[in-house]
């Protein structure tokens, strides 16, 4: 009996917890000039855990004109689900993947790497974009930044995202670049097989030579 108050007990204080935590997304949008409509408004503070972060996608797929202002106000009053919202919140509109980066980065730079990660992966096709915006708004982490878009994104947009944080921190330039090597193994790994392959095409053609001049004669 006395578990399961203590059960009830956690659970109400759990619950609890998420509808402030959902009401303050609610007044962080109101407060960025974001119109909320009631079934909006309950939807959001009906959500639980990620499912908030879903609530978010879906008023940036509705107003993409407004997606980092919305990003950052639901990163800023949820920053346990600063991941969650930007990947979410890039999926729903890839186009404003550099946006809505920035304004996550801005609103939660503890966790600038992980929202990099979490935004490419959403939107691989807009790595250098994403990662230009997250190093501007969070230059002391160009390093780790850059490492982390490099490694959830295609191996042949390395250069991209290596060129993006250069632009956005030029004075980490080597660093950047150096950090962007060590964590690209598969771009470099095409140019080990071409080696071999390149090597092997000239000596056949030198045997078929020796093959055609001595025997020739004879015959």
């Amino acid at each position: 009996m006395r578990k399961s108050l203590i059960t009830l007990t956690l659970v109400a204080a759990l619950s609890s917890a998420t509808s402030w935590a959902d009401e303050s997304v609610v007044a962080a949008l109101q407060a960025a000039g974001i119109e909320l409509t009631a079934e909006q408004v309950a939807a959001i503070t009906a959500a639980q855990g990620d499912q908030l972060a879903q609530v978010v996608a879906s008023l940036v797929a509705a107003n993409p004109e407004n997606a980092a202002a919305i990003t950052s106000a639901a990163v800023a009053a949820a920053p346990a689900l600063a991941t969650a919202i930007t990947q979410a919140a890039v999926a729903a509109a890839p186009a404003q993947a550099a946006a809505i980066t920035q304004a996550a980065v801005s609103a939660a730079p503890a966790q600038a790497v992980a929202i990099t990660q979490a935004a490419v992966a959403a939107a691989p096709a807009q790595a250098a974009a994403i990662t230009q915006a997250a190093v501007s708004a969070a230059p002391a982490q160009a390093v780790a930044i850059t490492q982390a878009a490099v490694a959830a994104a295609p191996a042949d947009q390395t250069a991209a995202i290596t060129q993006a944080a250069v632009v956005a921190a030029p004075e980490q330039a080597a660093a950047i670049q150096a950090a962007a090597a060590n964590t690209a193994p598969a771009s470099s790994t095409p140019s080990g097989p071409a080696g071999p392959a390149s090597s092997a095409a000239p000596s056949v053609p030198s045997s078929s030579a020796g093959g055609g001049g001595t025997p020739a004669s004879p015959n």
